[in-house]
Order: structure tokens, then sequence, then C-alpha cells
């Protein structure tokens, strides 16, 4: 009797543990399934002067427009409306790999006032362009301000677009008469997603 007691609770502590570990095993594949792809490896992070700000993937716009064969614009809006964020501006063909510059210094191209701009900082009302057209001597048009390394297409409903930042944007004319008005050197990488509305590339 002793001994059938015994077979029992072994019995039962076994299938007890068993049915413990299945559960871990089937909450950890759920969690990564639902994870992984959609949203927690979305991200946009960045620097101001090395002051880290991170923007969470619902503060973040994307717009796509065509007006031509080679003429094409896409846009990253990453923050809140109002608050410190980034619009990065993109002219190349955001099916594959590319590198945008700063700006240009042809006043009929899109970039005249540069491919990345600094909103409310460092406080509300001040815009930083990563180039100024009308300084003179013009500046030097930087490469690689924007570097796209990864465009994935998800169906016919989206693109996941990675990429990184590595510019300077311009303070201009007036940085004597206030401090806040200076150059700032932008860094960051992110991985965002694009949901086609409308036009698809």
């Amino acid at each position: 009797m002793k001994r059938t007691l015994s077979l029992i609770l072994i019995l039962s502590f076994t299938i007890l543990c068993s049915c413990n570990s299945n559960n871990g095993k089937d909450a950890t594949a759920s969690k990564g399934q639902n994870g992984n792809t959609e949203s927690n490896d979305l991200y946009f992070n960045y620097s101001i002067d090395g002051k880290e700000i991170n923007v969470d993937t619902t503060d973040i716009l994307t717009s796509y427009n065509e007006f031509g064969a080679t003429d094409r614009e896409f846009k990253i809006f990453a923050g809140k409306d109002g608050e410190t964020s980034l619009i990065l501006t993109i002219v190349s063909d955001m099916s594959k790999p590319s590198s945008t510059p700063n700006g240009t210094p042809n006043a009929a191209e899109k970039l005249v006032q540069g491919s990345v701009s600094l909103q409310n900082y460092p406080t509300k009302g001040f815009t930083f362009n990563s180039y100024d057209y009308l300084l003179n001597p013009k500046p030097a048009v930087i490469p690689d301000a924007i570097v796209i390394t990864k465009s994935e297409k998800v169906g016919e409903v989206a693109r996941i677009l990675t990429g990184t930042i590595n510019v300077t944007v311009r303070g201009g004319e007036n940085k004597q008469n206030d401090p806040h008005i200076k150059d700032y050197v932008i860094k960051g990488k992110f991985r965002i997603k694009h949901e086609f509305k409308g036009l698809k590339f």
C-alpha cells in the first residue's frame, strides 16, 4: 500500500512538472511570435550632442509621395507634436539601400533646407536644419547624413526600413545672439514600419 501511494505521488509530481515546463515553452514561443516581428524590434533612437533620446514607435509618422518618374520624397516624423522631434527627408528609391546627403546647394532640389530637421530643441519654437542654403560661402555637402541599410517588404501592406543618421544641424548666422542657437550633432539609428497608403515602393 505504501509502495502504491509513493508511486502515485511520484507520478503526479512528474506530470505536474511536465505541464509547467510545457506551459513555459508555449508562453515563450508565443511571446516571440507576437513581439519580435511586429513591435519589439522597431525603434528610433538618436542623440543630440550625446544626449540620448528614444522615440516611442507610436510617435513616428511616415509619408511618401511621387511627383515624377525619378522625383520622390519620403519623410519620417519622429517625436510628439510640439516636443523635441526630428524630420528626415529622403529623395532616394526607398525600395533599396541608399545614402542621402545633408543637403544641396541647388535651389531647385528638395534638400535645399537639408535632409534632417531638428524641431523644438532646446526649447519649443527652435528649428535647426542640416543645410543652410542662405549661408555664404555655401557649406559643404556631406554624404551619408541618412543611410538606409535595409528595406524589407512586408507583403503588399508595408515596408520595414532600417537606417542610421549622422549629421550636424546648423545654427546659421544668428549664433552670436543666443546661446541656444548653435550647431548640434545628431547621431542615431532606426528600424521603422511604413504602411502603404496608396503609393507603394
